[in-house]
């Protein structure tokens, strides 16, 4: 029971951490949307501005420890349709290559095997 307990524990820290990231994100976005929209003194702007900036860097070197590129997941994505892969799955085969038979034996439809007991008969 401790083994298990210890495993879903482990789980759990393990998604945090590989989430730090992406939720760092969304802190710099609230400090960000805070700093557009509110009102602030000039020197408590400045502090918002120091810690949007902090927040900034600490973000890029979070997602740089999880191996993640800078940008958000959709330039992530169209950049990973875009790379050439050793995935032979785009390869267009035409539709003659594919309907005919691999092992290169003549065969015969199933209204030619009809007529040809019918003949023997």
């Amino acid at each position: 029971m401790n083994k298990v307990v210890g495993f879903v524990a482990f789980l759990a820290v393990s998604l945090l951490v590989g989430c730090a990231g992406e939720r760092q994100g969304f802190v710099c976005e609230e400090i960000e949307y805070r700093l557009n929209t509110m009102t602030y003194s000039p020197d408590q702007r400045a502090y918002m501005e120091e810690e949007l900036r902090t927040c900034r860097v600490e973000e890029a070197k979070k997602k740089n420890e999880s191996g993640q590129s800078n940008g958000s997941i959709y330039e992530r994505f169209a950049n990973t349709e875009n790379a050439p892969s050793g995935d032979s799955s785009n390869v267009e085969i035409p539709v003659q290559t594919l309907l005919q038979d691999s092992s290169e034996e003549k065969t015969t439809s199933i209204y030619d095997r009809y007529k040809s007991v019918e003949a023997n008969k």
